[in-house]
Parts: C-alpha cells; sequence; structure tokens
C-alpha cells in the first residue's frame, strides 16, 4: 500500500473512532435522569415514594413537579427537594470503571421568589456503600450546596457540568436538600452521567499517525537502500 493510501486510510479510520467514542460518550448510565416518570398531570404535583432508578432517603416522599414552579429544563417534569420534614436526598449507583473519567451534568433553579436559603442543594459524587449499614463519604462537587434567589416568575434553569474520576466499579451520586426547614426547594433536571472516551480515541489516533510515519521512515529507507546499490 503506497505511503498516502496508507496515511489517509489510518486518519480516515481514526476520525471515524473519534466520532464513534465522541457519540458513546453522550449516552446517559442514569435512568429516569430528567424525572419524567413518574407522569404528572400538566401544571400540577406529586409527592410519591417511588421514583423509578432513585433511591430516596430522609422524607420518604420526593415532590415531582410539572409546570407549577415554571417549566422544567428538559421535559415536562423537574423535582423539587424539600427539606421541611428533615434534609431529604435522592441517589443512584451507577456502574463504573476504577480510574475512568465520567462527565456529570444537571440543571438547578432555586423556588421562584424565594432567597438563597430556601433552595440549597448539595450534590456529592462517590465510592457506592458495600452494605446499607456502611457509611458513604462522597465528596461533594465544586460549588456545592448549590443556591440561588428565585425570579418573580419561572425557574431560573443554570446547567452545570463537572468532570469526576471513578475509584470504584459502583459510583453513587446523590442529590440532598441542606439547611433549610420550610416547604420550599430547589429544583433539579436533565440530570446526566456519561463516560469521557475522548482520551482513549486521541491515543488511537495517535498511534496511527505513529505507524504513518514509520511507514514512511521505512519507505525513505528503502529508497536510500536503492540508491546506493545503484
Amino acid at each position: 500500500m503506497k505511503y498516502k493510501h496508507f496515511l489517509q486510510s489510518a486518519v480516515a479510520a481514526a476520525a471515524f473512532v473519534v466520532v464513534g467514542a465522541a457519540q458513546a460518550g453522550t449516552v446517559n448510565l442514569l435512568t429516569n435522569g430528567s424525572f419524567e416518570n413518574p407522569s404528572v398531570a400538566n401544571g400540577s404535583y406529586i409527592f410519591t415514594d417511588t421514583l423509578p432508578g432513585w433511591a430516596i432517603e430522609g422524607d420518604t416522599n420526593v415532590e415531582i413537579r410539572n409546570g407549577v414552579a415554571g417549566n422544567a429544563y428538559d421535559g415536562k417534569n423537574y423535582v423539587e427537594l424539600d427539606s421541611d420534614k428533615g434534609n431529604m436526598s435522592i441517589w443512584q449507583d451507577i456502574a463504573t470503571e476504577i480510574g475512568k473519567t465520567y462527565q456529570i451534568t444537571f440543571a438547578y433553579a432555586p423556588r421562584e421568589g424565594r432567597t438563597a436559603s430556601d433552595n440549597p442543594i448539595a450534590v456529592s459524587w462517590g465510592d457506592a456503600p458495600t452494605s446499607d449499614t456502611d457509611p458513604w463519604y462522597g465528596t461533594p462537587l465544586p460549588g456545592s450546596p448549590f443556591t440561588g434567589d428565585g425570579g418573580a416568575s419561572g425557574n431560573n434553569w443554570v446547567l452545570y457540568t463537572f468532570n469526576v474520576v471513578a475509584n470504584s466499579t459502583l459510583s453513587r451520586l446523590k442529590f440532598g436538600a441542606v439547611g433549610d426547614s420550610t416547604t420550599y426547594g430547589g429544583g433539579i433536571d436533565a440530570v446526566s452521567v456519561s463516560a469521557v472516551p475522548l482520551p482513549g480515541a486521541a491515543l488511537l489516533f495517535g498511534s496511527a499517525l505513529l505507524g504513518a510515519g514509520a511507514l514512511r521512515r521505512k519507505k525513505n529507507s528503502e529508497s536510500a537502500d536503492a540508491a546506493l546499490a545503484a
């Protein structure tokens, strides 16, 4: 195979892998990250002790809202974490690879018309406990707890993105209401955890280029030997 054709094929193959890996990185490893399950009537809200994909801790009922305190960031529903019955939280354990980087994204919004003290949300990531009796030592994400003053109407959604590294084969992402005793809480929506595969893809791309360079050097060497022999 000629060098030019080899280089074109190598670059094309590596580019294909990079694109494929980037697309794979968009897969959400969470279940029910936008809280569209269970169904909630338009302009209404429910308290439920069953939130598919999520565990509920503290107050056993979590509030799912649909358009009551402004529109959701994604879809129709979002969660409001109240703390009037104790600091409640929801969490989900995710299968991860040790040493691999993952991207966490979520949208946070304070309750409209409320002050920052009414709607703090703490967000943590870390190794999931091996049993229900083990303590969990999650690491708060930078900026946690997240707070903000609510606007006059609607929700002032802010999208946050963090890269984290897994130290275990099972990692826990946890959201909790903190430091308040009112019936108002912060909203979360569009929660996502996805693998970050680009470093590996870039390494493969570099390997392809190194291989192309080696082939070029071999070709030059062969040409030089042929010239000497002539």
